[in-house]
């Protein structure tokens, strides 16, 4: 893992022009290239990408919006939201917030991937901190990620396997899921439960940062 990392992400996202009125107006997509200075090449190559959604559940409630339409607005959001979510309170779960600290928004990490021959190097977790910094401007709030690795997920296209080197991975799901998930825990990622969900809460200050991760 490399001590100084010199890269960028080039961020694309989408969100409402106007004042919000539908539940999707609380929710900001966005995607990333994950780039990385090569001194031989003497430019930015993209070693990776990342993607996912910012739920604002603080401002859903302060524009007197539903959160339960918010969290209806797909199955992918509705999917990570049933994890951490007590419909009885109407609040985050004790089992992911014990103290019942305020929450305002939900950072959901759909995917990321770092090419094969630049793993190794710290720019998976660096990325992950990079993107809560930049679209978590609030003290608390929740990360979300589900530990499903790339060899198991459906629709993946040809190329993309290819480019990926997908048959070289593990074959064995629950022993990919395992390694999976002892990646995102050395980045300060706790499990859910017996779930293949992951969380984590209050990051995205800058203490205590080694080479992009919240220790």
């Amino acid at each position: 893992m490399k001590d100084y990392i010199f890269g960028s992400i080039v961020f694309t996202s989408r969100s409402s022009l106007g004042d919000p009125e539908d539940p999707e107006d609380f929710i900001t997509k966005f995607s990333g290239k994950i780039n990385v200075y090569d001194e031989i090449l003497n430019k930015d190559v993209e070693v990776g990408q990342i993607r996912g959604s910012i739920v604002e559940c603080a401002k859903c409630l302060n524009y007197d919006c539903s959160l339960l339409d918010l969290f209806d607005v797909s199955g992918e959001i509705d999917k990570y939201m049933a994890q951490v979510w007590d419909y009885d309170t109407m609040n985050y779960s004790k089992k992911i917030n014990p103290s019942e600290e305020y929450l305002s928004d939900t950072l959901i990490l759909e995917y990321l991937y770092i090419y094969p021959e630049f793993n190794g190097n710290g720019y998976g977790l660096a990325a992950i901190q990079r993107t809560i910094e930049q679209f978590c401007k609030c003290e608390n709030f929740l990360v979300l990620f589900q530990a499903y690795p790339l060899q198991f997920q459906k629709d993946i296209k040809d190329n993309f396997k290819k480019r990926m080197k997908l048959s070289k991975f593990k074959k064995d799901k629950n022993k990919a899921i395992k390694s999976l998930m002892n990646y995102y825990f050395s980045g300060g990622f706790k499990r859910i439960g017996k779930t293949e969900y992951m969380y984590k809460l209050e990051v995205g200050l800058k203490e205590g940062l080694v080479n992009g991760a919240l220790q």
